[in-house]
């Protein structure tokens, strides 16, 4: 028998920071997306406009190493940078989807997009298993990537343990 849910429980939205940007993206490159999800971040006060570059050859460098398409339609572009005094999220969701050269092929409907200071290695570390368990789930992903909005996602988040063994 099951006993009542505990409501301290945490789910995924815990583990996205409260600034959280959500906005449909048109663009058809990996380079383009990147671009345009850390240009949300610089709009919404989380990075400085003057730091955007450096930030954006950081994240391009970063995808030059190895891919960040992890597959089921999912990409994580990310960076830490001493430019970033806190830590910024921009998911872009494609309809089309982007090459992000995932290893099963799939384009990436879905981009999560963070930077985040050299010191919140707990924090990165967390929303990479985060997003990575999403990932594993196809149906999840498609899920996400049909969400309209910030609201919308939020909520897919709300409903999904932040540690799925737990569930």
């Amino acid at each position: 028998m099951a006993g009542p849910r505990r409501k301290d429980r945490r789910t995924m939205r815990d583990l996205f920071p409260p600034d959280l940007f959500v906005q449909r993206i048109y663009c058809t490159t990996k380079e383009e997306a990147i671009g345009e999800l850390l240009n949300a971040l610089v709009i919404n006060g989380l990075l400085d406009l003057s730091r955007e570059e450096s930030t954006l050859q950081a994240l391009l460098g970063r995808e030059k190493v190895a891919s960040t398409g992890i597959g089921n339609g999912v990409a994580i572009p990310h960076a830490k940078s001493k430019f970033a005094e806190k830590f910024g999220v921009a998911v872009g969701l494609s309809e089309d989807g982007i090459d992000f050269s995932a290893h099963d092929g799939r384009p990436a409907r879905v981009v999560v997009l963070w930077i985040c200071p050299p010191s919140a290695t707990k924090e990165h570390l967390a929303l990479m298993r985060a997003i990575s368990s999403v990932a594993r789930d196809p149906d999840l992903s498609d899920r996400l990537a049909g969400c309209r909005d910030r609201r919308g996602w939020l909520a897919l988040l709300e409903g999904m343990p932040a540690d799925p063994k737990t569930g």
